[in-house]
């Protein structure tokens, strides 16, 4: 009896010393099989992470106006001219340039000064203006308050336009155009949005105050419509035709007394070409960063969670034995 009692105490302590291996052993196992997982699911989380960064910090990054944003464009226009109302008209043929530069950015508004300028084929300046605009750097709406004047409308147009743009004030006319969507129009395999412009009895009785009698006897205003053709996601306006013209008003009446200035003018071709690549470039930018940078690496996710979900199902099968 106490030899069998001993054997009994040998073998409930060797019970006891082999539990806690086999938990380490179970413990270890599990370990083991955690690593795969965490494998498989942690890239696709970290790519659909890094996919939403890029989306929203990016992709609006891209569209924000620069805060060293400088653009010059050259125009072209057949033009009709006289100084006074009994004077015949002199037809000749001109060239203008706009350049945009942004002097100051701060938060989400930027100053910017523009300035036009109309030159004949003889190097004659007939007309220049230069001009203080806030905007802001998402909408590219004028900003009152920080401009030459206290403007509304849009100073350019924004990136993902959308079609419900009514009015535009930027230097080309001393006040607002009015803007009617028109159409879409596909160049060059490019989708472009086509507005319809028109500005009716403009008083510019001030910019044209170098004429003889104005203001004295004379008031001046301005007729004008043409079309702006957009790319819109990036919102980079690459064509313009104006059709338009100046007369004198009389103060008592308020009727017009005759044209003195007609005009037809429209982008360079020169210019057309340039602006239509930065637009193709810049939406090229925007849409990897908004579309297909996230999208792939989203499929990329996806296809690292079948391919691993497919190795762990390969790896838990069950032997023929």
């Amino acid at each position: 009896m106490p030899k069998l009692d001993c054997r009994w105490r040998s073998e409930g302590a060797t019970m006891g010393a082999d539990a806690p291996h086999a938990s380490a052993v179970v413990n270890a196992l599990q370990r083991r099989r955690s690593i795969p997982v965490l494998w498989v699911l942690a890239p696709p989380a970290f790519l659909i992470v890094t996919a939403a960064i890029v989306r929203l910090s990016l992709g609006p990054a891209l569209e924000r106006l620069s805060a060293d944003y400088t653009s010059s464009v050259i125009l072209e226009s057949d033009s009709r001219f006289r100084q006074t109302p009994d004077a015949a008209f002199a037809a000749f043929h001109q060239q203008g340039r706009r350049v945009d530069q942004v002097l100051s950015a701060t938060g989400d508004v930027a100053v910017v000064q523009s300035h036009i300028d109309w030159t004949t084929d003889t190097g004659q300046v007939n007309y220049q203006t230069t001009g203080l605009y806030g905007v802001d750097r998402k909408t590219r709406q004028n900003v009152a308050g920080y401009g030459d004047l206290s403007r509304s409308g849009q100073f350019m147009f924004p990136p993902q336009l959308k079609g419900v743009t009514d009015k535009i004030w930027d230097p080309y006319y001393g006040g607002p155009r009015h803007l009617a969507f028109d159409r879409n129009e596909v160049v060059d395999g490019l989708t472009l949005a086509v507005y319809r412009f028109t500005i009716a009895n403009l008083d510019e009785t001030k910019t044209y105050d170098y004429l003889p009698d104005v203001p004295e006897r004379f008031g001046v205003g301005t007729d004008g419509e043409g079309f702006l053709w957009v790319e819109p996601v990036s919102g980079i306006l690459v064509d313009m035709t104006d059709n338009g013209h100046s007369f004198f008003v009389d103060p008592a009446t308020g009727k017009s007394i005759g044209d003195f200035s007609v005009w037809q003018a429209r982008y360079s071709a020169q210019s057309k070409a340039e602006l239509f690549d930065v637009a193709a470039s810049i939406r090229q930018r925007i849409s990897a960063a908004k579309i297909w940078l996230p999208a792939a690496l989203i499929v990329l996710s996806l296809a690292w969670v079948g391919t691993g979900l497919l190795w762990l199902r390969r790896g838990t099968r069950p032997s023929a034995e």
